[in-house]
């Protein structure tokens, strides 16, 4: 029997039915896997932020992509991103800090908390640098945060605990200087600008505030017994100065009282020329100078011939 390559009708009309079903599953499965794949292909990004891809077939990068805007990438392909706008971070004992405060020796051996923060963003266009360096986006817990810590405890040992109390502003000079140089030249932070560096606080042991508070309250005690005895001595001098003025006073009016007494006497002499007269005139004068009353009574009569009155106010 000799072999015909002509097909037979009825075959042919069963494999066309077989080919458009494989078609229709084939446009199905293309457009399931199409609307699956399309969301991970289209990456939005919104204000502020930042990315790359990276493609781990070919190993390769893309980018980087700057918000906000809209781009495509291969369905395989990773997405790295970050905010590009200054952060704030935070090294305090505040509820809600970023990071805890540094603790730091003193060069005289005393533990002291130093609360510290600091601001910087991200340049754009150098961040598939700092992502080669840091692809899991931790240069912050890595190297930031470290680099402070340790600049801090660095500059704290150059100094006692007194001079770090007295001489703050130029610690918090030092920090910033020192740690801004520490950032602008590591080359992995090329992408990294630094805004503000800030000492926010210096916190002493317990034991070391309460020495200082029992200074300062013998210091303020040491300036009150000063200026009580200053007092007491402006005081006295004063009284003193008041009894010597008086003492002058009294003496300079007993002064004129005896010019006045004996031009009196020297006046009455020579109008009568009689020594008794003078006698009289001397003891009056005496006896006005008592405080009790005095009578002076004559040869043997009762009736008085001279009455001093007491003086208002006296019994």
């Amino acid at each position: 029997m000799e072999w015909s390559p002509e097909v037979p009708e009825r075959v042919r009309g069963r494999r066309l039915p077989s080919v458009l079903t494989k078609l229709i599953v084939m446009v199905v499965v293309l457009a399931i896997v199409a609307a699956v794949s399309l969301p991970m292909c289209v990456c939005w990004l919104s204000p502020g932020e930042v990315a790359v891809t990276y493609d781990p077939v070919f190993r390769s990068y893309g980018g980087p992509y700057v918000g906000p805007t809209m781009f495509l990438k291969a369905p395989w392909q990773g997405l790295i991103k970050d905010f590009y706008t200054i952060d704030y971070i935070d090294m305090t004992s505040e509820v809600g800090a970023d990071y805890p405060p540094i603790t730091a020796l003193t060069k005289d051996g005393v533990e002291i908390t130093v609360d510290e923060s600091f601001t910087y963003s991200i340049d754009p266009e150098r961040f598939l640098d700092l992502v080669k360096n840091y692809p899991r986006i931790d240069y912050e817990e890595q190297v930031l945060v470290p680099i402070m810590r340790q600049v801090v405890r660095d500059i704290v040992s150059d100094y006692t605990v007194e001079q770090v109390i007295s001489n703050r502003e130029e610690v918090a000079s030092k920090i910033e200087v020192v740690y801004r140089s520490r950032i602008e030249t590591d080359r992995t932070l090329s992408a990294i600008k630094l805004h503000a560096v800030m000492l926010r606080g210096i916190r002493l042991p317990s034991r070391i505030t309460d020495a200082i508070e029992a200074k300062i309250a013998a210091y303020q005690q040491k300036i009150a017994a000063e200026y009580e005895r200053d007092r007491i001595l402006t005081l006295a001098n004063a009284s003193a100065m008041e009894k010597i003025i008086m003492a002058e006073g009294e003496a300079e009016a007993i002064k004129l009282r005896a010019e006045a007494i004996k031009s009196a006497l020297m006046s009455i002499y020579n109008a009568t020329g009689d020594p008794e007269v003078l006698r009289i005139y001397v003891l009056m004068e005496q006896l006005q100078r008592m405080e009790k009353p005095v009578i002076i009574i004559g040869g043997g009569g009762l009736t008085p011939l001279i009455q001093i009155p007491q003086s208002e106010g006296e019994d």
